[in-house]
Protein backbone atom coordinates (compact mmCIF):
# COMPACT_ATOMS: atom_id res chain seq x y z
CA UNK A 1 0.00 0.00 0.00
CA UNK A 2 0.98 3.85 -0.77
CA UNK A 3 1.58 5.36 2.31
CA UNK A 4 -0.06 8.81 3.40
CA UNK A 5 0.28 11.60 5.67
CA UNK A 6 -3.04 10.47 8.04
CA UNK A 7 -1.76 7.36 8.34
CA UNK A 8 1.76 8.27 9.60
CA UNK A 9 -0.20 10.56 11.87
CA UNK A 10 -2.75 7.89 12.96
CA UNK A 11 0.29 5.33 13.50
CA UNK A 12 3.19 7.52 15.13
CA UNK A 13 3.75 6.53 18.25
CA UNK A 14 1.42 4.21 18.69
CA UNK A 15 2.73 0.56 20.72
CA UNK A 16 2.57 -2.65 18.88
CA UNK A 17 3.70 -6.06 19.19
CA UNK A 18 6.34 -6.32 17.12
CA UNK A 19 8.91 -4.57 14.35
CA UNK A 20 6.13 -3.84 11.65
CA UNK A 21 7.29 -2.52 7.78
CA UNK A 22 5.34 -0.54 5.40
CA UNK A 23 5.84 -0.35 2.15
CA UNK A 24 5.31 2.40 0.22
CA UNK A 25 6.43 3.21 -3.76
CA UNK A 26 9.95 3.97 -5.49
CA UNK A 27 11.29 1.52 -2.80
CA UNK A 28 10.78 3.83 -0.10
CA UNK A 29 9.15 2.23 3.50
CA UNK A 30 9.00 2.69 6.88
CA UNK A 31 10.21 0.80 9.70
CA UNK A 32 7.78 1.12 12.68
CA UNK A 33 9.22 0.65 16.04
CA UNK A 34 7.14 -1.44 18.79
CA UNK A 35 6.95 1.69 20.50
CA UNK A 36 5.81 2.93 17.72
CA UNK A 37 9.05 5.06 16.51
CA UNK A 38 8.41 5.67 12.68
CA UNK A 39 11.68 5.45 10.96
CA UNK A 40 11.83 6.15 6.56
CA UNK A 41 13.89 3.49 4.75
CA UNK A 42 14.99 2.99 1.56
CA UNK A 43 15.90 -0.19 0.34
CA UNK A 44 18.35 -1.25 -3.11
CA UNK A 45 20.83 -3.60 -4.60
CA UNK A 46 24.38 -2.99 -4.58
CA UNK A 47 26.47 -5.17 -6.07
CA UNK A 48 24.50 -7.67 -6.06
CA UNK A 49 23.65 -7.56 -2.22
CA UNK A 50 20.62 -6.20 -0.50
CA UNK A 51 20.77 -3.26 1.15
CA UNK A 52 18.65 -0.47 3.40
CA UNK A 53 19.73 3.19 4.50
CA UNK A 54 17.39 4.90 6.69
CA UNK A 55 15.95 8.00 5.10
CA UNK A 56 14.35 9.81 8.59
CA UNK A 57 12.45 9.84 11.68
CA UNK A 58 8.60 10.86 11.44
CA UNK A 59 7.28 13.82 12.01
CA UNK A 60 10.73 15.26 11.82
CA UNK A 61 11.07 14.54 8.15
CA UNK A 62 7.62 14.89 5.90
CA UNK A 63 6.25 11.65 3.77
CA UNK A 64 7.14 14.22 1.23
CA UNK A 65 10.20 14.96 2.03
CA UNK A 66 11.38 11.37 2.31
CA UNK A 67 9.89 11.00 -1.21
CA UNK A 68 12.13 13.54 -2.73
CA UNK A 69 15.08 12.35 -0.82
CA UNK A 70 14.45 8.55 -2.36
CA UNK A 71 15.23 9.69 -5.30
CA UNK A 72 18.01 11.50 -5.09
CA UNK A 73 19.62 8.43 -3.16
CA UNK A 74 18.36 6.63 -6.76
CA UNK A 75 19.82 9.05 -9.29
CA UNK A 76 23.09 8.27 -7.11
CA UNK A 77 22.71 4.47 -7.42
CA UNK A 78 22.02 4.78 -10.88
CA UNK A 79 25.20 6.67 -11.34
CA UNK A 80 26.96 3.56 -9.59
CA UNK A 81 27.42 4.99 -6.71
CA UNK A 82 26.46 3.35 -2.94
CA UNK A 83 23.53 5.60 -1.35
CA UNK A 84 24.70 4.47 2.02
CA UNK A 85 28.47 5.07 1.32
CA UNK A 86 27.67 8.39 0.17
CA UNK A 87 25.39 9.81 3.23
CA UNK A 88 28.23 8.29 5.58
CA UNK A 89 30.36 10.34 4.00
CA UNK A 90 28.38 13.42 4.12
CA UNK A 91 27.80 12.65 7.85
CA UNK A 92 31.79 12.24 8.27
CA UNK A 93 32.61 15.17 6.80
CA UNK A 94 29.72 16.83 8.63
CA UNK A 95 31.41 16.22 12.09
CA UNK A 96 34.89 16.93 10.04
CA UNK A 97 33.96 20.76 9.74
CA UNK A 98 35.81 23.19 11.46
CA UNK A 99 34.41 25.22 13.65
CA UNK A 100 35.11 29.28 13.84
CA UNK A 101 38.15 29.09 16.56
CA UNK A 102 39.81 25.60 14.31
CA UNK A 103 40.33 27.35 11.34
CA UNK A 104 41.21 30.65 12.73
CA UNK A 105 43.73 28.90 15.30
CA UNK A 106 44.89 26.68 12.47
CA UNK A 107 45.77 29.86 10.03
CA UNK A 108 47.34 31.84 12.95
CA UNK A 109 49.61 28.90 13.69
CA UNK A 110 50.93 28.98 10.28
CA UNK A 111 51.45 32.97 9.53
CA UNK A 112 52.23 33.51 13.29
CA UNK A 113 56.41 33.39 12.39
CA UNK A 114 56.12 35.72 9.03
CA UNK A 115 53.58 38.00 10.42
CA UNK A 116 54.77 40.73 12.89
CA UNK A 117 51.29 41.77 14.41
CA UNK A 118 50.59 37.85 15.36
CA UNK A 119 50.27 38.34 19.04
CA UNK A 120 48.06 41.22 18.91
CA UNK A 121 45.56 40.28 16.07
CA UNK A 122 45.04 36.59 17.73
CA UNK A 123 44.73 38.32 21.27
CA UNK A 124 41.46 40.45 19.33
CA UNK A 125 40.44 37.22 17.98
CA UNK A 126 40.57 35.83 21.70
CA UNK A 127 38.62 38.68 23.20
CA UNK A 128 36.31 39.56 20.34
CA UNK A 129 35.17 36.93 17.96
CA UNK A 130 36.01 33.28 19.85
CA UNK A 131 33.43 34.12 23.26
CA UNK A 132 30.62 34.71 20.63
CA UNK A 133 31.26 32.70 17.55
CA UNK A 134 33.54 30.53 18.04
CA UNK A 135 32.40 27.43 18.42
CA UNK A 136 30.53 28.08 15.42
CA UNK A 137 31.22 25.70 12.24
CA UNK A 138 32.57 28.00 10.27
CA UNK A 139 30.66 27.04 6.89
CA UNK A 140 27.68 27.71 8.48
CA UNK A 141 28.16 31.39 10.01
CA UNK A 142 26.20 33.00 7.72
CA UNK A 143 27.14 37.27 6.31
CA UNK A 144 24.50 38.46 8.76
CA UNK A 145 25.58 36.72 11.28
CA UNK A 146 29.19 38.12 10.84
CA UNK A 147 28.10 41.63 10.22
CA UNK A 148 26.29 41.27 13.37
CA UNK A 149 29.87 40.68 15.07
CA UNK A 150 31.73 43.00 12.99
CA UNK A 151 28.86 45.94 13.96
CA UNK A 152 28.91 44.94 17.29
CA UNK A 153 32.70 44.95 17.92
CA UNK A 154 33.12 48.13 15.74
CA UNK A 155 30.54 49.86 18.29
CA UNK A 156 32.95 50.22 20.45
CA UNK A 157 36.31 49.23 18.74
CA UNK A 158 36.41 50.57 15.70
CA UNK A 159 40.35 50.10 14.64
CA UNK A 160 39.52 46.19 16.04
CA UNK A 161 37.02 45.78 13.78
CA UNK A 162 38.83 46.54 11.01
CA UNK A 163 41.95 44.33 11.52
CA UNK A 164 39.46 41.81 12.47
CA UNK A 165 37.45 41.80 9.13
CA UNK A 166 41.24 42.03 7.24
CA UNK A 167 42.36 38.70 8.91
CA UNK A 168 38.68 37.07 8.61
CA UNK A 169 38.87 37.66 4.44
CA UNK A 170 42.63 36.23 4.75
CA UNK A 171 41.93 33.18 6.71
CA UNK A 172 38.52 32.26 4.83
CA UNK A 173 40.59 32.83 1.49
CA UNK A 174 43.39 30.73 2.65
CA UNK A 175 40.51 27.96 4.03
CA UNK A 176 39.26 27.43 0.51
CA UNK A 177 42.53 27.53 -1.00
CA UNK A 178 43.53 24.64 1.33
CA UNK A 179 40.25 22.41 1.33
CA UNK A 180 39.07 23.33 4.80
CA UNK A 181 36.10 25.62 3.66
CA UNK A 182 33.65 26.00 1.38
CA UNK A 183 32.47 29.30 1.68
CA UNK A 184 33.95 32.99 2.75
CA UNK A 185 30.95 35.15 2.83
CA UNK A 186 32.52 37.96 4.11
CA UNK A 187 35.11 38.26 0.71
CA UNK A 188 33.10 42.05 -0.45
CA UNK A 189 32.41 43.04 2.95
CA UNK A 190 34.70 46.16 3.72
CA UNK A 191 35.29 48.52 6.58
CA UNK A 192 32.97 51.36 5.10
CA UNK A 193 29.70 48.95 5.43
CA UNK A 194 30.48 49.08 9.10
CA UNK A 195 30.32 52.36 9.27
CA UNK A 196 34.31 53.05 9.94
CA UNK A 197 36.08 55.74 8.33
CA UNK A 198 39.33 55.91 8.31
CA UNK A 199 41.27 59.03 9.27
CA UNK A 200 44.51 59.35 8.03
CA UNK A 201 46.64 61.22 10.73
CA UNK A 202 48.48 64.43 9.35
CA UNK A 203 50.11 65.69 12.00
CA UNK A 204 54.50 65.77 11.90
CA UNK A 205 56.37 67.80 14.05
CA UNK A 206 57.72 71.77 12.75
CA UNK A 207 61.41 72.51 13.15
CA UNK A 208 60.39 74.00 16.17
CA UNK A 209 58.79 71.60 17.59
CA UNK A 210 61.79 69.24 16.95
CA UNK A 211 64.21 71.28 19.09
CA UNK A 212 61.38 71.52 21.37
CA UNK A 213 61.00 67.43 21.90
CA UNK A 214 64.87 66.76 21.49
CA UNK A 215 66.10 69.19 24.48
CA UNK A 216 63.14 68.30 26.34
CA UNK A 217 63.87 65.07 26.39
CA UNK A 218 67.43 65.05 26.31
CA UNK A 219 67.27 67.17 29.66
CA UNK A 220 64.97 65.09 31.48
CA UNK A 221 64.44 62.06 33.62
CA UNK A 222 63.50 59.25 30.37
CA UNK A 223 65.84 56.48 30.58
CA UNK A 224 68.93 56.73 28.08
CA UNK A 225 67.61 53.65 26.17
CA UNK A 226 64.25 55.64 25.46
CA UNK A 227 65.91 59.09 24.45
CA UNK A 228 68.14 57.01 22.08
CA UNK A 229 65.12 55.18 21.09
CA UNK A 230 63.35 58.91 20.22
CA UNK A 231 66.24 60.24 18.16
CA UNK A 232 66.52 57.21 16.62
CA UNK A 233 62.82 57.50 15.11
CA UNK A 234 63.14 60.69 14.06
CA UNK A 235 66.19 60.35 12.67
CA UNK A 236 66.00 56.87 10.74
CA UNK A 237 61.96 56.98 10.34
CA UNK A 238 61.82 53.95 10.76
CA UNK A 239 58.55 52.61 12.94
CA UNK A 240 58.71 51.87 16.41
CA UNK A 241 58.40 47.86 15.84
CA UNK A 242 61.35 47.64 14.13
CA UNK A 243 63.84 49.40 17.13
CA UNK A 244 61.85 47.24 19.45
CA UNK A 245 62.51 43.81 17.57
CA UNK A 246 66.23 44.62 16.59
CA UNK A 247 68.79 42.78 17.32
CA UNK A 248 72.34 44.10 17.67
CA UNK A 249 73.38 41.47 15.03
CA UNK A 250 71.34 43.28 12.20
CA UNK A 251 74.02 46.20 12.68
CA UNK A 252 76.97 45.58 10.83
CA UNK A 253 79.21 48.67 11.46
CA UNK A 254 82.01 47.45 8.69
CA UNK A 255 79.71 47.31 6.13
CA UNK A 256 77.78 50.07 7.41
CA UNK A 257 74.21 48.81 6.79
CA UNK A 258 71.49 48.18 9.18
CA UNK A 259 69.62 44.91 8.16
CA UNK A 260 65.82 44.43 9.34
CA UNK A 261 64.60 40.91 8.67
CA UNK A 262 60.69 40.64 6.78
CA UNK A 263 59.78 39.20 10.30
CA UNK A 264 60.93 42.22 12.10
CA UNK A 265 58.27 44.91 9.31
CA UNK A 266 55.29 45.26 8.53
CA UNK A 267 55.50 44.44 4.82
CA UNK A 268 57.53 41.90 5.77
CA UNK A 269 55.20 38.91 5.27
CA UNK A 270 54.16 40.26 2.05
CA UNK A 271 57.35 40.92 0.18
CA UNK A 272 59.13 38.65 2.50
CA UNK A 273 62.22 41.06 1.81
CA UNK A 274 64.47 42.60 4.50
CA UNK A 275 64.85 46.18 5.20
CA UNK A 276 68.94 47.15 4.40
CA UNK A 277 69.74 50.51 5.66
CA UNK A 278 72.38 52.42 5.44
CA UNK A 279 74.52 53.40 8.46
CA UNK A 280 76.29 56.94 8.05
CA UNK A 281 79.74 57.06 10.15
CA UNK A 282 78.23 60.13 11.83
CA UNK A 283 76.18 57.48 13.84
CA UNK A 284 77.91 55.03 14.54
CA UNK A 285 79.30 56.26 17.74
CA UNK A 286 75.70 57.31 18.92
CA UNK A 287 74.89 53.19 18.25
CA UNK A 288 77.85 51.52 19.51
CA UNK A 289 77.04 53.65 22.98
CA UNK A 290 73.32 52.58 22.70
CA UNK A 291 74.54 49.00 22.79
CA UNK A 292 76.89 49.74 25.69
CA UNK A 293 73.95 50.16 27.68
CA UNK A 294 73.51 46.65 28.11
CA UNK A 295 75.85 43.78 28.40
CA UNK A 296 77.23 42.12 25.35
CA UNK A 297 74.93 39.22 26.53
CA UNK A 298 72.03 41.04 25.72
CA UNK A 299 70.74 40.32 22.06
CA UNK A 300 68.32 43.73 21.50
CA UNK A 301 69.60 46.48 20.17
CA UNK A 302 66.96 48.58 22.81
CA UNK A 303 66.25 46.28 25.64
CA UNK A 304 64.38 46.61 28.65
CA UNK A 305 66.19 46.50 32.27
CA UNK A 306 63.56 44.26 34.24
CA UNK A 307 65.02 43.97 37.87
CA UNK A 308 68.86 42.62 36.99
CA UNK A 309 68.15 40.86 33.31
CA UNK A 310 67.32 42.69 30.07
CA UNK A 311 64.26 41.66 28.09
CA UNK A 312 62.32 42.75 24.77
CA UNK A 313 60.68 45.70 25.59
CA UNK A 314 56.77 45.83 25.44
CA UNK A 315 54.73 46.77 22.32
CA UNK A 316 53.06 49.55 24.21
CA UNK A 317 56.18 51.26 26.08
CA UNK A 318 56.47 54.33 23.61
CA UNK A 319 52.77 55.47 24.55
CA UNK A 320 53.29 57.67 27.45
CA UNK A 321 56.67 59.26 26.02
CA UNK A 322 54.98 61.66 23.96
CA UNK A 323 52.85 63.00 27.06
CA UNK A 324 55.72 63.39 29.49
CA UNK A 325 57.45 64.81 26.75
CA UNK A 326 55.25 67.56 26.19
CA UNK A 327 55.35 68.21 30.09
CA UNK A 328 58.87 68.97 29.95
CA UNK A 329 58.25 71.37 27.04
CA UNK A 330 55.56 73.43 28.75
CA UNK A 331 58.02 73.31 31.87
CA UNK A 332 61.27 74.47 30.16
CA UNK A 333 59.69 76.71 27.17
CA UNK A 334 56.38 77.45 28.69
CA UNK A 335 54.97 75.96 25.30
CA UNK A 336 51.34 74.02 24.95
CA UNK A 337 52.45 71.27 21.95
CA UNK A 338 49.99 69.91 20.32
CA UNK A 339 49.43 65.71 20.83
CA UNK A 340 51.56 64.04 19.00
CA UNK A 341 52.92 60.19 18.59
CA UNK A 342 56.24 58.31 18.52
CA UNK A 343 54.98 56.91 14.94
CA UNK A 344 54.41 60.79 13.93
CA UNK A 345 58.25 61.21 14.27
CA UNK A 346 58.35 58.77 11.18
CA UNK A 347 56.17 61.17 9.11
CA UNK A 348 58.17 63.93 10.13
CA UNK A 349 61.24 62.77 9.16
CA UNK A 350 59.52 61.92 6.10
CA UNK A 351 58.21 65.37 5.74
CA UNK A 352 61.29 67.17 6.32
CA UNK A 353 63.77 64.87 3.67
CA UNK A 354 61.35 65.52 1.25
CA UNK A 355 63.35 68.20 0.51
CA UNK A 356 66.59 66.79 0.17
CA UNK A 357 66.39 63.18 -1.58
CA UNK A 358 64.11 61.94 -4.45
CA UNK A 359 60.64 60.70 -3.67
CA UNK A 360 61.66 57.29 -4.22
CA UNK A 361 64.94 57.44 -1.95
CA UNK A 362 62.37 58.45 0.59
CA UNK A 363 59.84 56.10 0.36
CA UNK A 364 62.83 53.03 0.29
CA UNK A 365 64.32 54.78 3.53
CA UNK A 366 61.05 54.58 5.18
CA UNK A 367 60.68 51.18 4.15
CA UNK A 368 57.70 51.24 1.59
CA UNK A 369 57.77 49.77 -1.58
CA UNK A 370 58.13 51.04 -5.23
CA UNK A 371 54.91 51.61 -6.92
CA UNK A 372 53.40 49.29 -9.19
CA UNK A 373 55.91 47.85 -11.82
CA UNK A 374 58.54 49.83 -10.65
CA UNK A 375 58.73 47.87 -7.38
CA UNK A 376 58.35 44.56 -9.36
CA UNK A 377 61.50 44.74 -11.82
CA UNK A 378 63.71 47.47 -9.97
CA UNK A 379 65.47 45.38 -7.05
CA UNK A 380 67.94 48.28 -6.47
CA UNK A 381 68.58 49.06 -3.01
CA UNK A 382 69.97 52.92 -3.16
CA UNK A 383 72.31 52.06 -0.39
CA UNK A 384 74.55 55.06 -1.80
CA UNK A 385 71.72 57.56 -2.41
CA UNK A 386 69.82 56.50 0.49
CA UNK A 387 73.25 57.31 2.79
CA UNK A 388 73.58 60.37 1.22
CA UNK A 389 69.81 61.65 2.06
CA UNK A 390 70.63 60.70 5.74
CA UNK A 391 73.66 62.67 5.85
CA UNK A 392 72.20 65.40 4.59
CA UNK A 393 69.21 65.03 7.40
CA UNK A 394 71.92 64.26 9.80
CA UNK A 395 72.91 67.67 9.36
CA UNK A 396 69.92 69.69 8.66
CA UNK A 397 69.32 68.33 12.47
CA UNK A 398 72.42 69.73 13.79
CA UNK A 399 71.40 72.89 12.21
CA UNK A 400 67.71 73.19 13.86
CA UNK A 401 68.91 72.16 17.30
CA UNK A 402 71.63 74.83 16.73
CA UNK A 403 69.60 78.05 15.12
CA UNK A 404 66.25 77.89 16.90
CA UNK A 405 68.23 78.60 20.28
CA UNK A 406 72.17 78.01 20.78
CA UNK A 407 72.12 74.36 21.38
CA UNK A 408 74.30 73.35 23.99
CA UNK A 409 76.65 70.56 23.42
CA UNK A 410 76.51 69.55 26.80
CA UNK A 411 72.89 67.48 25.84
CA UNK A 412 73.07 63.90 25.99
CA UNK A 413 71.57 60.29 25.83
CA UNK A 414 72.51 59.86 29.53
CA UNK A 415 71.04 62.19 32.75
CA UNK A 416 74.15 60.78 34.41
CA UNK A 417 76.69 62.13 32.07
CA UNK A 418 78.26 65.36 30.43
CA UNK A 419 79.73 64.03 27.29
CA UNK A 420 77.86 65.30 23.93
CA UNK A 421 75.24 64.05 22.16
CA UNK A 422 75.19 66.32 18.82
CA UNK A 423 78.51 67.92 17.81
CA UNK A 424 78.66 71.00 15.55
CA UNK A 425 78.76 70.03 11.65
CA UNK A 426 82.67 70.38 11.87
CA UNK A 427 82.94 67.22 13.73
CA UNK A 428 80.50 65.04 11.87
CA UNK A 429 79.78 62.99 14.48
CA UNK A 430 76.65 62.18 16.40
CA UNK A 431 78.47 61.33 19.76
CA UNK A 432 76.82 59.42 23.01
Amino acid sequence: MALSDSWLKANNGKPREKVEVITDRDALSVRVSPKGKIVFQYRYRFDGKGKRVDVGTYPLMSLREARILVQQYKAELDQGKDPMQLKMKRENDYKQQLTVKDICDDWFNTVKIQKVSYADDYRAFEIHVYPRIGKRICDEVTLHEWSQLLFEIASYAKTVSTKVLGNLKMIMRWGCIHGKLQNQPIQHLKAADLNVKKVKRQRYLSEQEIFWIVQASLRSAISPKNKAILISLLFFGCRVSELRLAKKSDFDFKKGIWYVPPENHKMGDRTHKPIVRPIIQQMVPFLQYVFSLSPDSCEYAFPNLKGKSYTLLAKSFQTTLPVYINENVKRKFGVEMEHWTTHDLRRTMRTHISELAAPHICEIMLGHGLPAIWGTYDMHQYLEDQAQAYEKWFYKLCAILDNYERFDIKGCISSESNSPFFLSQSSTALMP
